[in-house]
């Protein structure tokens, strides 16, 4: 949303600090875009993330659900678009958060992310299925 990076934050935890909007983005890999950002976490962005990548994007979205200590995190494609070091940044904090005890239910067509699933469930014929290993 077009705003600043505090802004965008709010949307997850309208009361978090400074420092805890600092661990977040950290945690989900955008730190050190941070550093190079003019103005930190005053810096400015357009709607829908115009002016950051869709890896940053993503890395912000992430930070957001750290903010938010929701208990069911739904995705839909984390890792489209990303290259090959930030979908590895992105999968390692979704894992963190799956450690945390959070249920992360994920929609992807990415071997990766399947892999790293604890259940696989797909539709066959219509039909939803648990595929097992």
């Amino acid at each position: 949303m077009h705003g600043s990076l505090i802004d965008n934050l709010r949307l997850a935890s309208p009361e978090a600090s400074r420092e805890e909007m600092l661990t977040a983005l950290e945690r989900a890999g955008f730190g050190p875009l941070l550093t190079q950002l003019p103005d930190g976490l005053d810096t400015l962005i357009g709607e829908r993330g115009v002016g950051l990548s869709g890896g940053q994007a993503q890395r912000l979205a992430l930070a957001r659900v750290y903010l938010s200590n929701a208990s069911l995190v739904l995705l839909d494609e984390p890792t489209a678009s990303l290259d090959h070091e930030t979908e590895q940044l992105v999968m390692a904090a979704l894992l963190e958060l799956a450690q945390e005890g959070r249920t992360l239910v994920i929609a992807t067509h990415h071997p990766a992310v399947i892999d790293a699933a604890q259940r696989h469930l797909t539709f066959e014929q219509g039909e939803l299925v648990e595929v097992s290993e």
